[in-house]
């Protein structure tokens, strides 16, 4: 749950005035600013195609909260050259799928689809993206399905739990503002804010277009240069996020809940920017505690009693991170449970990590990766998130090498970090009777 495409940097692809390939990828940035990502792939019939923004809550100012998000719902609501549904209607026609996702530091949009389509699936993703219709009617007619869709997060406890969390643990950033946004903003969006956010964030310079599949780069590569490739825009890079403040003291709220009859606990601490060169450890931890029953999380609380399931790991984002613990158990059991879990850090801190654990995590998280590449949308993500979030493609490219280079002392160096004063706990329990 905690690794929402988080495996994807060094040399910056506003860098690139031509094409460069290594092992069948091939980099491009256009005249107008478009940053392009292809990868033949042989071994398959299919094909991804994804357009990539720097656009996310974390990047929204106070009239414009959950504007990101909303503007994905309103990118499905017709084009210049498209009606309301026809975009979906004819992907789904040919056999394929089309979704988009806003998270809190990205947008993105694609489409998987058979090869024999892939020109298709490009067009409409430039249509979607560059030729939005945005009309007041579109705006006024979105407005109470994601208001609706606000609701329903809401209403799920866990959804406030986390809501909950990032508010706590974010004081100076956007990230303490909920991807969704408030009922405030939205209703008091207009068809003119709409239209000014995208046409200001949704820039050439901001986009990144990957295919990935059973394609021809030279095909490809045309294709885009006569679409997105085409399109003006004012110069836009998403701002430089600022990190927090060090963390110096223990933020807690317990939030109580009439429908809920188990304990969630969440409790985190501090992280690197995905940016940061000591962030590839945390990956290796993330393997080592919460990875699998043979995790040590896993075997030392649910295999224990103390809880009934527990997850974690390293959330990753362009400023501060977080490195998080959840685990769900029985109200009675939550301080035993997380007594034990601040036991096993203490001991790791103290005695430090077998060599030999370090190096098995790094051969999972390796030959996880290699088979989750094997799919074509999987290999594009991972292609569109190092460009977009951390600013460099080496940062797919030489994730494996990343990987293998973790050394035990660089895990143990953060595990240093991870005291007893210095974290934020959001627990959701029963309502007290």
């Amino acid at each position: 749950m905690f690794k929402k495409i988080l495996i994807i940097g060094v040399v910056m692809l506003a860098m690139l005035s031509t094409a460069e390939s290594k092992e069948n990828i091939t980099l491009k940035k256009l005249k107008n600013g478009v940053s392009v990502i292809i990868k033949e792939r042989k071994d398959t019939q299919a094909v991804a195609v994804q357009v990539w923004f720097g656009v996310g809550s974390i990047y929204e100012n106070d009239k414009e909260r959950g504007l990101s998000h909303f503007l994905e719902h309103m990118l499905f609501n017709g084009t210049k050259y498209t009606k309301p549904g026809e975009i979906e209607f004819e992907v789904e026609k040919k056999g394929g799928s089309i979704n988009a996702a806003t998270s809190f530091d990205f947008t993105y949009y694609h489409i998987e689809i058979g090869d024999m389509f892939w020109k298709d699936a490009l067009k409409y993703l430039y249509y979607m993206t560059t030729q939005p219709s945005l009309s007041d009617e579109m705006v006024a007619k979105e407005k109470p399905i994601v208001l609706e869709e606000l609701n329903r997060h809401l209403d799920n406890p866990k959804n406030y739990l986390w809501d909950t969390y990032y508010k706590l643990a974010y004081k100076k950033t956007n990230y303490k503002h909920p991807v969704i946004g408030y009922r405030e903003t939205i209703e008091n969006y207009t068809p003119e804010l709409v239209r000014d956010y995208f046409y200001s964030h949704y820039t050439p310079s901001n986009t990144t277009v990957v295919v990935v599949g059973n394609v021809k780069t030279d095909e490809v590569l045309k294709e885009i240069e006569n679409t997105f490739g085409t399109v003006k825009g004012k110069y836009y890079k998403p701002p430089k996020v600022e990190l927090e403040d060090p963390q110096t003291e223990v933020r807690r709220e317990d939030i109580y809940k009439p429908q809920i009859t188990r304990a969630y606990v969440a409790i985190g601490w501090q992280a690197p920017s995905i940016r940061d060169k000591k962030a590839t450890a945390l990956n290796v931890l993330e393997e080592i505690l919460f990875n699998g029953k043979s995790s040590v999380m896993y075997q030392e609380l649910k295999e224990k009693g103390y809880v009934q399931s527990i997850y974690g790991g390293y959330m990753a984002h362009v400023g501060t991170s977080q490195f998080l613990i959840y685990f769900v158990t029985e109200p009675e059991k939550v301080e035993d449970a997380k007594k034990r879990i601040f036991e096993i850090i203490k001991q790791y801190q103290e005695n430090g990590i077998p060599k030999e654990v370090v190096e098995n995590a790094k051969k999972r998280i390796i030959n996880r990766e290699v088979f989750a590449r094997e799919e074509v949308d999987n290999d594009a993500e991972s292609a569109g998130y190092a460009v977009t979030v951390t600013g460099d493609i080496k940062y797919d490219l030489n994730f494996i090498e990343r990987i293998k280079k973790v050394k035990k002392e660089d895990i143990e160096n953060y595990l240093k970090t991870l005291k007893d004063n210095n974290y934020t706990e959001v627990r959701l329990l029963p309502e007290k009777k």
